[in-house]
């Protein structure tokens, strides 16, 4: 501090979450954003109330969004609203923060049923 600081920080893939019932949660940039930086985008979107994770812990409200350059397969951002959905937001801040792309995350192997598991079938 007392020479100045010379290096910048570097905020990509940083997460946040708003522990609520059911967590919302969120990293990277929002569609908009992404349009208006140039991205070709792809937008997927999942209602994820009925998926099992979610069921077996009483939750039905849950729901994910996933901004993915086309170019490049990687994440630009996630927004996610869902029961434990503060943990699976750092496997997106994660994925942001090292460049791994789609491809990288579907080979994630987790442990069923937890949320975890359901990473891939958020991409598609």
């Amino acid at each position: 501090m007392l020479k100045g600081n010379r290096t910048k920080p570097d905020y990509s893939g940083v997460p946040s979450a708003v522990f609520t019932v059911p967590e919302l949660t969120r990293v990277g940039m929002l569609e908009q954003d992404a349009r208006e930086a140039g991205h070709d985008i792809r937008v997927v979107e999942n209602d994820t109330g009925d998926w099992y994770s979610n069921l077996r812990v009483g939750e039905s409200c849950a729901a994910t969004k996933v901004i993915i350059d086309k170019d490049s397969d990687t994440i630009l951002g996630a927004h996610l609203l869902g029961p434990e959905y503060g943990e699976i937001i750092n496997f997106f801040g994660l994925a942001i923060r090292l460049g791994l792309t789609t491809s990288d995350l579907k080979k994630m192997v987790s442990v069923y049923p937890s949320v975890g598991s359901d990473l891939g079938s958020m991409l598609s």
